[in-house]
């Protein structure tokens, strides 16, 4: 389990910085990479970069990326550049076997440049309390607009409250190897909430629906599904989700990193 493996080892990390240039954000840059928007003075996956290379405890960083243009921005910031391929899932799978026999590894996107050591080392403490062996973030509605009113986000509204997802996840890489089928198709729908829902039952829709469905029920529906623990973790965090997709993301968080 995560809370057992975690107190005393190295966490490794992969980030995400495969993904290319959304239309609505081409305008920003002349690269390829989405991870290569500048923001202020510094490109948007180096903000994430110095957030996990200032986390206590880090172990090796790998990057998943278009090594043409990101090696040379990140030099020895990383311990190994992976190339990427247009398949996310695919580069992921390509990041995790990077950190081949490893127990534990916390794996974020690029795109979450207002992330700071502290919030992640918070998410990981956090983690700890719980015995699990993937663990995820999630960040309450009022939490999120408190900070960012502005930004629009996917929103599920449960028993417990309303939450936006997290852009990290902290898991044992062998449970996604073993059950790579399934996870592949939860990422493919995961900003479908009620479509996500429906790989757990009609039953799970209609708690939904009426507003009945707990964490604590997914958690449960989860584990006996896939045969292993996955806990959604409520963190008081909104940059663990905060990422640029669209031009008013990149507004929003360039107006607050130069608050800074």
């Amino acid at each position: 389990m995560v809370a057992e493996m975690i107190k005393d080892m190295p966490i490794d990390v992969v980030i995400m910085a495969g993904g290319v240039v959304p239309d609505s954000l081409k305008g920003f840059t002349g690269k390829k990479s989405k991870a290569m928007l500048k923001i202020g003075d510094r490109y948007m996956v180096e903000y994430v970069v110095d957030a996990v290379r200032g986390m206590k405890g880090v172990g090796k960083v790998i990057c998943v990326g278009h090594e043409d243009e990101i090696g040379q921005v990140l030099g020895g910031r990383v311990d190994v550049m992976v190339p990427s391929v247009d398949s996310m899932m695919e580069n992921l799978r390509a990041g995790l076997r990077a950190v081949a026999g490893t127990d534990l590894v916390l794996i974020c996107t690029c795109d979450i440049p207002l992330i700071t050591s502290a919030v992640l080392e918070d998410f990981i403490r956090t983690c700890k309390k719980r015995q699990t062996d993937l663990c995820y973030p999630i960040v309450e509605k009022a939490v999120n607009e408190r900070l960012f009113p502005s930004v629009k986000r996917t929103y599920v509204r449960l028993k417990d409250g309303v939450f936006t997802g997290g852009n990290v996840v902290l898991v044992n890489p062998t449970v996604f190897e073993a059950h790579w089928a399934l996870i592949e198709r939860a990422m493919a729908l995961r900003k479908s909430p009620l479509k996500l829902l429906r790989m757990l039952g009609i039953f799970f829709v209609l708690r939904f629906i009426f507003r009945q469905l707990s964490i604590a029920n997914i958690e449960s529906k989860v584990e006996k599904i896939l045969g292993f623990h996955a806990a959604a973790v409520i963190v008081p965090h909104p940059e663990i989700g905060i990422d640029v997709d669209k031009e008013s993301d990149y507004k929003i968080i360039l107006e607050a990193l130069t608050k800074k």
